[in-house]
């Protein structure tokens, strides 16, 4: 099962009735902190390939989501 940390927020005003442009977000699901703050949206890298293998799953992810959007500004 794969575990997302972004979502979509997609909202339509004019499904509430007011004349305004749909409008459209990225949001974090989840994540990781530390004791600074920062937040982390992949695990530890112990190597350059899982670097980039974390890398290419967060372009995934976000690809996703920009075709979700994409199917909903159709619609609209």
């Amino acid at each position: 099962m794969t575990n997302y940390r972004f979502g979509l927020s997609f909202i339509d005003p004019k499904e509430r009735g007011f004349p305004a442009s749909p409008r459209t977000q990225i949001y974090v699901k989840n994540y990781s902190s530390d004791e600074k703050g920062r937040i982390y949206v992949t695990r530890i890298c112990a190597s350059l390939f899982e670097f980039e293998a974390q890398c290419n799953l967060l372009i995934k992810e976000i690809e996703s989501i920009r075709k979700k959007a994409r199917s909903k500004y159709k619609t609209k």
